[in-house]
C-alpha cells in the first residue's frame, strides 16, 4: 500500500503548475489564415488568461505531413511560442484509430507499436523546428474511450503502450506527456475512475473530456464520471447537432464560455478548453 501511495504522489507532484490551455485542431482549410490573423487570436487568448496552446495533432494521416501545409503549421507554432504562450505538441493522428482499435489484442499491440513509432518520428521533427526549450509537452492524439478498453487485458495493453510511448518521447525531449479519455456510460463511474487511475500509472497525464458538448449523458450522470482522479479536464465549448449524420457542432453559448473562462483553474489540475475553433477569440478567423 505504501509503495502504491508513493507512486501516486510521484505522479501527482509534477502537476503543481497546472495549465490553463486551449486545444487547437488544425484543419487544412485553416492554411488561409494569415500571420496577422493568427497573432490577433493569440493576443485575445492571452487577454482571457490562456497560457498554453495544445495542438491536438500536427499530422493527421497525410495532412500536414509535408509541403506547404506543414510549413504553415510550423510557422504558426513558432509565432505562438514567440507570443509568450506555452506550446504542447500533439503528435500523429490516425483517422482510422477507432476502427483499428477493435483488432484482436496481438494485432492491436502491433498497431500501438506503429503509433508509437509515428509519434516519435513527428516529435523529432518538432525538436528540429522549435528546439527542446520551446516545447512544453507532448500530446498523444489517440483518444481512449470507455468501451473498447473495459477488459483488464485491454487496460493493461493501454497502460503499457502509454508507458512505452512516454519513455520513447523522453529520449527525444523529456517533457510531460498527456492523453485524453472520454466516457459514454459504457463503464460504471467507479470502474471508469479506477481505469483513469490505472492509465495514470503509465506516467502519462490523463485529461478527461467533460462530455458537455457531445451530450451523450445528462449533467447529473456526467458529474459522476468527472469525479475520476484525472490530471486535467477538457471543457467542451461546442454543442453537437445530434440530428446530423456527420459530426456538426456550434459554439456553446457565450455566457457559458465566459463563465468558464472566469473560473479559476483548480490547483494541480490542468484545464483544456476544446476547442479554439468555438471560442470568440477565433471568430471570423477559424471556420466552423
Amino acid at each position: 500500500m505504501k509503495k502504491i501511495l508513493l507512486t501516486t504522489l510521484l505522479l501527482v507532484t509534477p502537476l503543481a503548475n497546472a495549465m490553463n490551455a486551449v486545444m487547437y485542431q488544425p484543419q487544412l482549410r485553416d492554411t488561409t489564415v494569415s500571420d496577422a490573423q493568427w497573432q490577433s487570436v493569440l493576443n485575445k487568448l492571452k487577454g482571457q488568461g490562456i497560457d498554453t496552446l495544445v495542438l491536438q495533432w500536427t499530422r493527421y494521416d497525410d495532412a500536414f505531413r509535408e509541403g506547404d501545409s506543414r510549413a504553415w503549421l510550423e510557422h504558426k507554432a513558432q509565432l505562438t511560442t514567440a507570443s509568450g504562450l506555452k506550446l504542447v505538441i500533439g503528435l500523429a493522428a490516425d483517422g482510422q484509430f477507432f476502427e483499428r482499435q477493435k483488432q484482436p489484442l496481438p494485432a492491436l499491440e502491433n498497431y500501438l507499436n506503429l503509433l508509437r513509432a509515428d509519434d516519435v518520428s513527428v516529435a523529432k521533427r518538432w525538436v528540429e523546428v522549435l528546439g527542446k526549450n520551446a516545447i512544453a509537452g507532448w500530446y498523444i492524439s489517440s483518444e481512449l474511450d470507455d468501451r473498447r478498453w473495459r477488459e483488464p487485458q485491454m487496460q493493461q495493453a493501454a497502460q503499457d503502450w502509454l508507458n512505452k510511448t512516454r519513455l520513447s518521447l523522453a529520449a527525444v525531449a523529456d517533457k510531460p506527456v498527456a492523453v485524453s479519455s472520454f466516457f459514454a456510460g459504457n463503464m460504471t463511474p467507479d470502474s471508469y475512475s479506477k481505469w483513469v487511475t490505472t492509465l495514470s500509472l503509465s506516467g502519462v497525464k490523463v485529461w478527461v473530456q467533460d462530455g458537455a458538448g457531445t451530450q451523450m449523458l445528462n449533467e447529473a450522470e456526467r458529474s459522476l464520471y468527472l469525479k475520476a482522479p484525472s490530471a486535467g479536464k477538457v471543457i467542451e465549448l461546442f454543442r453537437q447537432d445530434k440530428q446530423a449524420k456527420v459530426f456538426k457542432a456550434t459554439p456553446a453559448p457565450a455566457q457559458y464560455q465566459e463563465k468558464w473562462l472566469a473560473t479559476p483553474v483548480p490547483p494541480g489540475q490542468d484545464r483544456i478548453y476544446f476547442s479554439l475553433r468555438y471560442m470568440n477569440a477565433a471568430s471570423g478567423v477559424l471556420a466552423l
